[in-house]
This record gives C-alpha cells, sequence and structure tokens, in this order.
C-alpha cells in the first residue's frame, strides 16, 4: 500500500488533474505547468518491481512501463491542446447560466470517460481517428452488445494463448524461455529457416491483434455493465486489417487508432514544421517506435524497434509520392505485395528482438491461465484420445 500511494498514486492525479483542465477555459498555462511534475512521477513509478525479482513476472514491469508512458504521453497531449476539449456523447443540456462549481463537477465526471477513451469517442478532439462501423445491430441493446462482446472476449483470449503456446512450442529453450533466443536457426537450410521466421514472426503479429481485442471486448464489458456506457462508445477497435491493400490504408484506417491523437501530436506536427508533410509521417511514427520501445523494457534494441515504425513512415511518404508521380494510389495484388513485403522486410528484426529479450515467454492470458491447452484438454476428455502429445 505504501508503495502505491508513493509511486503510483501520484502520477494518476496529476493525469486526473490533466484531464479535468483540458476541459475548461483559459487553463493552458496551468496544464503545462503540471506537464513536468507529470513526467516526474510517471518516470519515478517505472522504478518500481513489480515482478519481486522472478524473471517470469517480468511481464507486469513492462505493463508498468507501459501504462506509465501512456499517461505521461496523453497528459503532455493534453498539456499542449489548443481548444478546449468538450463531450458530445452523451448529449449534455448546455445552460449558457451554468456555474463555475457545475462545470468543474461536470469536467470532473466526463475525466473518468477521458481516461479510458484514447480514441476520443463522442469527443470534439480535432483530429479524430476513423472508427470503424459495428457490423450488427449489437449496439442497440446493451444486453444483445454485452453477450456477443463476452463471445468475442472468450474466443480471442482463446486465440490469443493458442499463438502463443505455438510460439513457444517451436523452441522452448530459446526464444520460448525467460533466457530468450533467436529467432533464426542456423542449423536449417535458408530457405526453411527464412520460413520459420516469417512464420513465427505472423503468429506474433496474430497474437498482438487477439490479444488487445480480447482486452478491448472485456473493457467494453466492463464499462458498459458497471458504468453504465452507451455500446455506441465501444465501436469495432479493428477494421479488418488483414484486407489491406497499402501501409497506408493498414496504418490510416485498419489497424486500432488507439495512439493516432498522441502520435498526430507529439510527432506529426513538430516534424511537419521542420521538415514538411512528408517529414511529418515519418515523425508520427517514429513517436509510435518510442512508444513501442519503452514497452519492450530490457535489451537495448531501441534502434531496431524504432526502425521498425520509422521505416514504415518512410513506407507511407513512399506511397504519396507514387501517387503523385503516377495520379494512381497504392492497392490492388501489387498493393497488397509491396506492403506484406515492406512490413516482412523491417518486422522480422523487430520480432527477433522481442525474441532474444524472453518477452515470448511472458506474454500470457492475465493469471497464468492458458485456455488454449484448457480447450484442448476438454476436447480430449469428450472424444477419449489419450496421450495426444498436443493435449498436454
Amino acid at each position: 500500500m505504501a508503495t502505491f500511494l508513493a509511486y503510483m498514486l501520484p502520477p494518476f492525479v496529476c493525469q486526473y488533474l490533466m484531464g479535468v483542465l483540458v476541459q475548461l477555459e483559459g487553463t493552458r498555462f496551468y496544464r503545462l505547468a503540471l506537464l513536468p511534475l507529470t513526467l516526474y512521477f510517471a518516470w519515478r513509478a517505472t522504478f518500481v518491481d513489480l515482478s519481486g525479482g522472478d524473471p517470469a513476472l517480468a511481464q507486469k514491469n513492462t505493463q508498468l512501463v507501459t501504462q506509465m508512458g501512456s499517461m505521461a504521453t496523453r497528459s503532455a497531449v493534453w498539456a499542449f491542446a489548443r481548444l478546449r476539449y468538450e463531450r458530445h456523447f452523451p448529449p449534455v443540456k448546455h445552460n449558457r447560466n451554468k456555474s463555475d462549481a457545475g462545470r468543474l463537477y461536470t469536467s470532473c465526471w466526463n475525466t473518468w470517460d477521458l481516461l479510458i477513451n484514447p480514441r476520443g469517442i463522442g469527443w470534439n478532439w480535432p483530429r479524430g481517428p476513423v472508427v470503424p462501423k459495428p457490423t450488427s445491430s449489437s449496439t442497440d441493446s446493451r444486453i444483445v452488445f454485452v453477450l456477443a462482446s463476452a463471445v468475442g472476449f472468450v474466443f480471442h483470449m482463446v486465440a490469443f494463448d493458442a499463438c502463443m503456446q505455438t510460439v513457444r512450442s517451436m523452441s522452448p529453450d530459446t526464444f520460448g524461455s525467460v533466457q530468450g533466443g533467436s529467432l533464426f536457426d542456423h542449423t536449417l537450410p535458408p530457405v526453411l529457416e527464412l520460413s520459420r521466421a516469417v512464420f513465427i514472426s505472423l503468429l506474433v503479429v496474430a497474437s498482438a491483434y487477439f490479444g488487445l481485442q480480447y482486452t478491448y471486448k472485456f473493457l467494453a464489458i466492463v464499462c458498459v455493465i458497471a458504468f453504465h456506457q452507451h455500446p455506441s462508445q465501444w465501436p469495432p477497435l479493428f477494421d479488418a486489417p488483414w484486407l489491406s491493400t497499402s501501409l497506408s490504408e493498414l496504418w490510416g484506417r485498419r489497424w486500432h487508432q488507439m495512439v493516432r491523437d498522441m502520435v498526430f501530436t507529439l510527432g506529426y506536427r513538430p516534424f511537419q514544421f521542420l521538415f514538411g508533410p512528408l517529414g511529418g509521417l515519418v515523425g508520427a511514427f517514429s513517436v509510435s517506435g518510442v512508444f513501442h520501445n519503452m514497452e519492450l523494457g530490457r535489451g537495448g534494441y531501441a534502434v531496431v524497434v524504432l526502425g521498425f515504425w520509422a521505416m514504415n513512415g518512410v513506407g507511407v511518404a513512399l506511397e504519396r509520392v507514387w501517387k503523385r508521380v503516377t495520379g494512381r494510389r497504392v492497392g490492388g495484388m501489387w498493393g497488397r505485395a509491396w506492403m506484406v513485403g515492406w512490413l516482412l522486410l523491417w518486422g522480422i528484426p523487430m520480432v527477433n528482438v522481442y525474441a532474444e529479450v524472453g518477452r515470448f515467454s511472458a506474454m500470457s492470458v492475465v493469471g497464468g491461465y492458458e485456455p488454449s491447452l484448457a480447450l484442448v484438454a476438454f476436447v480430449r476428455r469428450c472424444i477419449g484420445v489419450e496421450g495426444s502429445w498436443w493435449a498436454r
């Protein structure tokens, strides 16, 4: 409790105050004054060891660093915001004679939504992300939405665990362990070695997709039930990223847009001012790279991680240049081939970094549960199969 009060609570309180101030007129000076204190408290909290010295629990420290990084960067965005944030949904009855105390109360209440709403859904953010539309009418009913989200939660959780179990089983003594190891097995022929690395990388990307999905579904269920939020405040997180035919389409619309406002404010704007629009793209992706490198934790491979994201910015910039020169957007079969090739070229080295620092051993469902193995064991009992290697 003492550690929580001394290290965890201060950055949260600072971020909460920043969220209140960004909704009030004439508070930019106070927000900028509060920012250094917020950054300091967030930085100080990253030194707390939640693993208790157990390497198998190092994922907890990584999650802490990620959370503190998110607090710091979002607070910075709010500190530099030029326009006052306003919440448009649920509808609020505006009263011109509303007292200062009333406005402050409303801002304090709305800040809770702001803290868990990085896409700005229902707000007036000047650079709102592209939000996918629901694929069904599940948002019309809370009960239907919660049931559909519960099914999605279970499915994506099992799929996430299945992907990571498969990755770890391919080399349990190297990159499947806490010590880590390279994706590349030099005892294999070059073609098989590369194919194996590609397959593992695709599984890791799939696990990232499934992991974000099941976490999002869980939060949606909690917020709709416990906080009476409307289902429309929880639109789909992704928009079928496998249908992308260009880097621009993938990163600009189909992949999740949770950090779009952050990277636009902290990356695109300053780099655009210095190097123009194309430089702004590289800057935005570079900020995303910094955030993902913070998530990585130990290892010292910042160049590889930052390189992946920066080169994706370069790739999107090249697509803009292609359109200017040819008058056509990148797309179709050749666009998809270009996108996949570019992602693999820079993505495999980054996945290898995660493998070498032992991150795959820690990427598991909260609590260490193994739902995919439990499902396999259940199926075994149902069909009477015993002794299968895949049903340990």
